[in-house]
């Protein structure tokens, strides 16, 4: 079967005040074409990052440390934010977790869902033909052409168009240029001996001059750019309140060590705790300050050096847009259209009345409903992937099935690919082919669904299903013990272990491969090692896996 989707040894972290957290690590997997893929595990464990990292909307903060991410024979993670809106809605399109947070309260529901293909095309033949006629003026302009020159006499000068598209440019590159010398210079500044108010002034003269380069009329938003005053000056103060609190708690901390050692040493009982030193290393909260501008001078420097690429690529476009006038306008897509398409889109998902409903507001809406108007927006643009991020999460039970069941047909009659993201292992039971298991930004069990199901092989999986009611289920449900580890400082061996009952030694020293249970199949824990003692799989697990078998049964018997 062919990947449409394949994720390599993708590492992503994000910087916080209290240190670097490690949320994926190294995780590797593929979404084949036609297919439902299912990530499960709990909250915070890297389920939804890896999901935002595919559709390229990783908060600020984020790191991409390593890894790839391939669709259409590209590398998702490394082309411009210009590509990657050409994709996100367009052939990769997702569906939020609470629809309330994904649509605008104030705005009707059929401008909502028409907003997305309108964007991308051109909204009337009157507009279409204004621009059309307004890119032959710029061009008769700077061509130094008369008003009687025809689109074919411009077209066979195409240094002369390329010239036109460069000034066509945004100006706002050439101020971008303007600024790299100063985020230079920034780097050595911040990286070096400076004081509270000296810091503070210079960020100020820094973000001035960057958001002077900024074009508030741009459609995507460069949010480096426009956080950086804020970024500089959280992290110069974070700095300093450092470099002031430090000394104290080293202080601190060495009277109650002092005082604890002296009671000891006349042999008096010291029934309290000195408590750890809450220190910040300095290096590291410079390091972050140096980091936002070096953020800042990679995403100009991929603008300038990408705008050099597009004027080339928009020249071609031109020229065939110029080139063939006519047929381009018979592919304008006007509002009468789009707000046809949402009907029908809204028919599709189970809106009854779409017409009466398409000028309705969200509050008119149940929850069910609302969810169902974010997957008509989601399947607009018709995407090949569709990513679900726990949309049942937020609805009751019997909404949930129905959602379930309208994504899971709307699969098969547009051959979509699907990545579901959820903590429920039973939400997915009849709708994935493939079932990853996440836990501590790791993936520590994959297969296909009647695998992991009839044959799951990692504690925290058997935990999971532990942990999941069914109609059947007599005997008390097993909750999962302790709590997920500190991804800050990630555990050395198995991130389970702690709350393993099973973990050996070697799970606290050692974090283990992905062992091979089948060629559809592997699970990363040290209790398939040939040395490993034999576990049995808990009983209240085994007694579902009978239950299910039984049921199969019955129905292929039917």
């Amino acid at each position: 079967m062919q990947n449409i989707l394949e994720v390599k040894n993708l590492k992503i972290s994000f910087r916080t005040s209290g240190g670097t957290v490690k949320a994926v690590r190294d995780i590797s997997f593929n979404l084949e074409k036609g297919k439902t893929l299912a990530i499960v595990g709990e909250s915070g464990s890297g389920k939804s990052v890896t999901s935002k990292a595919i559709l390229g909307i990783l908060a600020g903060n984020s790191i991409v440390e390593g890894g790839e991410i391939i669709y259409d024979g590209k590398d998702l993670l490394k082309i411009t934010e210009e590509e990657m809106c050409e994709i996100r809605g367009d052939e990769i399109s997702m569906i939020f977790q609470d629809p309330l947070s994904s649509l605008n309260p104030i705005v009707k529901i059929g401008k909502q869902i028409t907003e997305a293909m309108l964007l991308k095309n051109k909204t009337s033949r009157r507009d279409a033909k204004k621009s059309y006629n307004a890119m032959l003026a710029l061009l008769r302009k700077n061509l130094l052409l008369s008003g009687e020159v025809c689109p074919e006499d411009i077209l066979q000068d195409m240094d002369a168009l390329h010239k036109a598209i460069a000034y066509s440019c945004s100006a706002s590159l050439e101020k971008k240029k303007a600024v790299l010398p100063a985020l230079a210079e920034a780097k050595t500044f911040f990286a070096g001996q400076y004081s509270k108010e000296a810091g503070l002034k210079y960020a100020k003269a820094l973000a001035t001059q960057v958001e002077d380069s900024i074009d508030r009329l741009e459609i995507v938003k460069d949010s480096f750019a426009y956080t950086l005053r804020h970024g500089l000056n959280s992290g110069i103060e974070r700095y300093f309140a450092a470099v002031r609190n430090n000394p104290r708690e080293e202080a601190r901390f060495a009277r109650q060590s002092a005082k604890r050692e002296a009671l000891i040493a006349k042999g008096k009982t010291a029934d309290w705790k000195v408590r750890p030193k809450n220190v910040y290393d300095l290096e590291e909260l410079k390091g972050n300050i140096v980091h936002l501008v070096e953020r800042l001078e990679a995403r100009y420097q991929q603008a300038i050096t990408a705008d050099a690429v597009d004027i080339a690529a928009r020249a071609a476009a031109i020229t065939n847009y110029l080139a063939d006038k006519k047929q381009k306008m018979q592919f304008v897509l006007t509002p009468a259209m789009a707000k046809e398409r949402a009907i029908s889109l809204m028919k599709e998902v189970g809106i009854k009345e779409p017409e009466m409903r398409y000028n309705q507001y969200p509050f008119e809406f149940s929850g069910g409903m609302r969810q169902r108007i974010v997957i008509a927006i989601a399947l607009s643009a018709d995407p090949e992937i569709l990513i679900c991020d726990e949309p049942t999460t937020a609805l009751d039970v019997t909404i949930q099935a129905q959602i379930l069941e309208l994504i899971n047909n709307l699969k098969k009659e547009r051959n979509l690919s699907v990545i579901f993201i959820t903590h429920d292992l039973g939400v997915v039971a009849n709708m994935a082919d493939d079932i990853a298991v996440m836990y501590a930004g790791k993936i520590v069990e994959y297969g296909t669904v009647d695998e992991v199901f009839y044959d799951p092989r990692h504690p925290y999986t058997w935990a999971l299903l532990s942990s999941m009611p069914d109609l059947d289920t007599k005997e008390k449900l097993d909750a999962i013990p302790g709590t997920p580890p500190n991804m800050i400082y990630p555990p050395v061996g198995d991130a389970f272990a702690d709350r393993n009952k099973y973990a050996m030694q070697i799970d606290f020293e050692q974090q283990p491969p992905m062992f091979e249970v089948s060629p559809t199949h592997w699970a990363a824990t040290w209790l398939l090692h040939p040395d490993a003692p034999k576990v049995e799989i808990p009983k209240i697990i085994t007694d579902r896996i009978a239950r299910m078998k039984q049921k199969a049964g019955e129905q292929d018997g039917e």
